[in-house]
């Protein structure tokens, strides 16, 4: 659903935006499931994916991890896996 409403936007914005325009995602099993493959193929949805472990690749990962650490988690509890 997330990404339904996201192609509607972006299709708002300009159709055009698929030319310029690459979705970075993780390799997560929920990204990349038949199910979502088949999405990102019939609405033509540029994806790439990081590889495993690969915080670096994706900035985005230094905001989670201090939107976890400091703005949701003001005790301190620890939030990696175990």
């Amino acid at each position: 659903m997330y990404f339904t409403n996201l192609l509607k936007i972006l299709d708002k914005k300009g159709k055009g935006w698929r030319q310029y325009t690459v979705i970075l995602l993780d390799g997560a099993p929920y990204h990349t499931s038949d199910v979502m493959m088949e999405f990102f193929k019939e609405y033509q949805v540029p994806v790439m994916f990081t590889g495993p472990h690969s915080y670096d690749a994706s900035p985005i990962e230094l905001f989670f991890a201090a939107f976890k650490s400091k703005d949701v988690n003001p005790e301190k509890l620890s939030t990696g896996k175990k």
